[in-house]
């Protein structure tokens, strides 16, 4: 650094800055990959807010099996148990709750819901079709959600796992694709046209 021209410096600091920033948020900029094992699927879930951290969400997710989405490599979220029988599964994206009946809400941007993309899950030991998954928790963007049975009012408190509409939209248009769909399941709440 010490034969950098200063002003190249000032320039080009900041230029890496704006785009760490730009680049760090955008999630709908990763690779989409085509997983086939268990995952827990969470487009329905209900979350509350962790005690401590209010980052975070406690959220109740389904336990599935067949293929689903992730944005990381699928041999780095594989389910595992551990020593102790604990077992392991992480949040992926299906379109299989479509498949069974339910419906797209529609929620405004700066109502709080959940991101649980490839985040790691404990699967109940009591009831093994479900898992408890830590989300974060997002307050921007229009988002959408299977929770909530189509009542907005929902959106305000029920901090429901979601995806931002485009990040949806690009994991449908994903999957679609993969499956070889001609058309997807997607329905939406008449409220959320």
């Amino acid at each position: 650094m010490k034969n950098l021209n200063p002003a190249l410096i000032s320039y080009i600091f900041p230029l890496i800055a704006v785009l760490i920033v730009s680049v760090g948020y955008n999630k709908a900029s990763s690779t989409n990959h085509l997983c086939k094992h268990q995952y827990a699927l969470c487009t329905s879930a209900l979350c509350i807010p962790q005690p401590d951290d209010p980052t975070k969400a406690i959220c109740f997710c389904d336990v599935e099996e067949g293929a689903s989405m992730a944005t990381i490599p699928c041999e780095s979220i594989k389910p595992s148990t551990d020593t102790n029988g604990i077992r392991t599964v992480y949040s992926t994206f299906s379109l299989k709750q479509f498949t069974s009946g339910k419906k797209g809400m529609k929620c405004p941007e700066g109502t709080p819901w959940t991101w649980c993309l490839n985040k790691r899950c404990t699967v109940d030991p009591s009831d093994s079709k479900k898992a408890i998954c830590i989300c974060d928790v997002v307050r921007t963007d229009e988002w959408m959600t299977l929770g909530g049975n189509c009542n907005t009012s929902t959106c305000k408190t029920g901090y429901w796992s979601g995806a931002a509409l485009k990040d949806f939209d690009d994991g449908v248009i994903f999957l679609s694709k993969v499956l070889g769909m001609d058309q997807t399941p997607v329905k939406w709440c008449q409220t959320s046209p």
